[in-house]
């Protein structure tokens, strides 16, 4: 099966390099590059505050020849829209008159910062390298809200980027205004005489629904930034090598548990800290850009949502710190973002969750015309020692590993940090008009010594860092291909592993030994028409080998697959009939091992169906099946095969137009499970949003899910000699999350956060499963009843409370005040059955942790 697996990868290389050659061949301008619109230049003092009103306005070039992209492709605008451009020698001006036959109708919801609006807003969309692939995005909304982002690879699109930039809005009997002030220190550009740049604005009218553009750039293409419109005459232009600094201070008082034990939550301990560190940004040249942080706090970042699993897969988290956000866009994975291919080299959430970062860096920008790098380089280590929690230890001192903060011995970890060392690089170059290929490389190197056998075995808790570590490389060559209209294309990933450090041998969960040195190889691979308006397909093929392991720089679920699938879409994004728009997908696939065994992992199957309403509201429905096969994954670690369910499922989905002051969204979804030797049953799942603003300055959205499942027998304990005790689980959870936002000035917000979360599972009846020495399938058919337990089942429920205010006293300088609570329900009393219930019991009385952070930031540029 390796054999085959190698020839699958050689197959889609050599599918690559031939399409490279086409693409190349046929590299034609795309729609909007005949499009040129010209900036002139400022003469006096530009002065950003929404009213255009100084002579260089009057004197610079007015377009107004926008085209709608929706509800009408191609159509004129309902209102008039008016750009005028200036540029000297330290920013890029922007002035777009909004004309409105109705002003007092203009949508000036307030929201926080780069919050997704539904108001009437202008955005810019800047291609400044002029590479067809990347450009920044600044937006304004009518209520003077800055929102800016980054497109990347054409056509996605992430709000991670960030920078610092001013704009303002003013309103009056003809519509609204919207000025932008960018400086070329925030961009990156040529470094040439004069200066082309891809570039549109688009204007969003919420009353109408109504989205119209400075280029055509219909919705229907598989592409944004290699189809804009061209700006020119900005002359003499040179780089900003200018140097950003943003210090900050951050003091933290938390109380918490003085005891780990869940059934003592009191006493409790006043733990104050105190942290300094530093942000650098620096342009080294005209195009590549360093960032650094020297011990970064990201205490106001919101906690991570609650959630159940009982997969034995690893559940993605997306990441929510700003240095690991912005500027990160090169080291996405080719073919989506990291949640949605199966092999990710980076996972950035590997770094500083348990063990703090003391310092990260990384160089991101042009090397030359064609070719992006990105190298990002970060180191966590910090102190620890062993607590005594009948007398904590409240000394304060200043460790080496963790110079920047100070705070008592009692806060320290209890467990050993084993310092590590985190690199990725990646390089891409473009080919033809709008392809590319690429190249990766991440490591994680502890910076331990190694462990031994005899550590390994150990209980966790006793053992030292160097088996607590976890080394690996990874590598990778990417390529993502397409036409010149960017309809057809081929895209993928060829990647290889390597795992080092940490303990001698360890086994992942389908029974697979991983030892020092083990090596491992796989990648995908996506091909079809994914653009255009009507029929699209596309197929894929994914393959991994059992050794592949990425996850000790990256994110990989799973391993010791193969899975070719296949979709068939039909898309009419700018309507169809009497609807607003309409999507409807079929698609199916199999998956088996690559071990050499073939072991059938399952075959699915789903459809589905949305329509925009004439509302601008949108129903869907969806349904589909699993088709059985085998987990090799769930009968711990050994890899035998266990029977799976046969499963089917219908969802009916929908969401209300979000202009409204009253909004809702959900679904509700129905499913059937034959759970192996018990009775067939039926499971639930069903999930609401509500968003409600009933004012330009606040908003509120509550958001209840709930889910029901019974599970098909499930590992419960190995009995040795190949033998299993199972059972079926019935599971059921409850989340409700409400947020609460007020923005008393657009730099001034105040956001609360809290999710409340309660789950339980019971197990039963219980069933006696065995296997032999060659590892034969278990079948539902073969399990034999047996004597249950109780003590599998579990019932937990945990509350968790944010509330920020966010000052932005000057520009790119904060101020945060932020209060947050973590508590646990109190657990069980020994020997009394958990409760089978989503109602919060015993919640209050649990242990909490509570927490108040002041943090100070200062923005200095040069």
């Amino acid at each position: 099966m390796k054999t085959v697996g190698m020839e699958a990868v050689r197959q889609a290389g050599g599918l690559a390099v031939l399409l490279c050659s086409i693409v190349a061949e046929a590299a034609v301008e795309g729609p909007g590059r005949d499009q040129f619109l010209r900036a002139a230049a400022a003469r006096g003092d530009i002065r950003t505050d929404g009213r255009l009103d100084e002579p260089a306005w009057a004197e610079a070039p007015v377009f107004d020849a926008f085209v709608q992209r929706f509800p009408t492709a191609g159509a004129a605008p309902s209102e008039r829209t008016e750009l005028r451009i200036l540029y000297d020698s330290e920013r890029v001006y922007i002035g777009v008159t909004a004309r409105d036959s109705q002003p007092a109708l203009v949508d000036r919801r307030l929201g926080r910062r780069d919050s997704t609006l539904t108001t009437d807003l202008v955005q810019l969309i800047i291609d400044s390298t002029h590479d067809h692939r990347t450009a920044y995005s600044f937006s304004l909304s009518a209520g003077g809200v800055q929102g800016d982002g980054l497109f990347y690879d054409d056509r996605n699109y992430t709000t991670d980027w960030d920078g610092v930039w001013d704009g303002a809005t003013s309103h009056g009997a003809e519509g609204w205004v919207a000025e932008f002030s960018i400086p070329l220190s925030l961009l990156r550009f040529p470094d040439t005489s004069v200066q082309t740049w891809g570039f549109s604005v688009r204007r969003q009218i919420a009353r109408l629904n109504e989205e119209s553009e400075s280029v055509d750039n219909p919705r229907t293409s598989n592409a944004n930034v290699s189809r804009l419109g061209h700006l020119t005459g900005l002359e003499g232009l040179q780089s900003r090598s200018g140097v950003e600094l943003v210090p900050y201070v951050a003091t933290r008082g938390t109380m918490r548990p003085q005891f780990s034990d869940n059934a003592l939550p009191y006493p409790r301990l006043m733990e104050p800290t105190l942290d300094v560190g530093l942000d650098l940004r620096a342009a080294l040249t005209s195009e590549l850009a360093l960032n650094a942080t020297f011990n970064p706090d990201f205490g106001q970042v919101e906690a991570d949502e609650l959630i159940l699993n009982l997969s034995t897969f690893e559940a993605f988290f997306p990441e929510k710190r700003t240095f690991f956000t912005q500027g990160m866009e090169l080291f996405q994975p080719v073919g989506g973002s990291l949640e949605n291919v199966p092999q990710g080299l980076f996972y950035s959430r590997r770094i500083g969750l348990t063990t703090p970062i003391l310092g990260a860096a990384k160089l991101t920008g042009t090397l030359t015309k064609g070719v992006e790098v990105g190298v990002l380089n970060a180191l966590v280590t910090g102190p620890w020692q062993e607590q005594d929690e009948e007398r904590p230890d409240r000394r304060w001192r200043l460790h080496s590993t963790r110079p920047l903060h100070l705070g008592p011995n009692s806060s320290l970890p209890g467990t050993p940090q084993p310092a590590t060392n985190f690199l990725a690089a990646v390089v891409r170059g473009s080919v033809g008009a709008n392809s590319r290929v690429g190249g990766s490389f991440a490591a994680a190197t502890p910076l331990v010594g190694g462990c031994t056998e005899e550590e390994a075995a150990l209980d966790e808790e006793d053992q030292p860092a160097e088996c607590l570590a976890r080394g690996g490389q990874g590598a990778a060559m990417d390529f993502d291909f397409k036409t010149a209209d960017s309809e057809y294309g081929v895209l993928g990933q060829v990647d290889a592993s390597r795992v080092s450090d940490g303990p001698p041998e360890r086994t992942k969960a389908d029974g697979t030994v991983l030892r020092r040195g083990s090596t491992g190889y796989g990648g995908y691979l996506r091909a079809g028409k994914f653009g255009g308006d009507g029929f699209r397909w596309d197929v894929s093929y994914d393959f991994s080998s059992p050794t592949l392991d990425l996850n000790a720089t990256g994110f990989q679920q799973t391993q010791n697959v193969h899975s070719p699938y296949a979709w068939l879409h039909y898309t009419r994004p700018n309507g169809a009939g009497p609807f607003k728009g309409v999507e409807v997908n079929l698609g199916g696939g199999s998956n088996w091992t690559t071990d050499g065994r073939g072991v059938n992992r399952g075959s699915w199957f789903n459809f589905n169906a949305a329509v925009d309403l004439p509302s601008f509201d949108m129903v869907g429905v969806e349904t589909g099946a699993n088709l059985g096969g085998y987990d090799v994954r769930e009968l711990d670690g050994t890899g035998i095969p266990l029977e799976r369910e046969h499963s089917s499922f219908f969802v009916f989905f929908w969401e209300t137009n979000g202009k409204r002051m009253l909004s809702l969204s959900g679904f509700a979804a129905l499913g059937h499970h034959d759970r192996g030797p018990a009775p067939g049953a039926w499971g639930w799942g069903a999930e609401a949003a509500l968003s409600l603003r009933p004012h330009p300055a606040l908003e509120t959205r509550l958001e209840v899910i709930s889910d029901r499942t019974p599970f098909a027998p499930r590992f419960v304990e190995n009995l040795g000699d190949q033998r299993f005790l199972l059972a079926n689980l019935e599971s059921n959870f409850l989340s409700l999350t409400l947020r609460q936002q007020w923005v008393l000035r657009p730099n001034l917000t105040l956001q609360g956060y809290a999710q409340l979360f309660s789950a339980y599972g019971v197990y039963g009846p219980f069933f006696e499963a065995a296997s032999d020495v060659a590892r034969t399938p278990i079948r539902i058919s073969r399990m034999r009843p047996t004597e249950g337990r109780t003590d599998e089942d579990f019932y937990d429920v945990a509350l968790n409370l944010n509330v920020v205010l966010r000052w932005e006293y000057r520009l790119g300088s904060t101020l945060f005040l932020v209060y947050s609570r973590s508590q646990q329900g109190l657990a069980t009393p020994e020997g009394a059955r958990v409760p089978a219930t989503v109602l919060p019991r015993r919640l209050l009385s649990g242990p909490a942790t509570d927490a108040v952070l002041l943090k100070w930031s200062y923005y200095w540029h040069a």
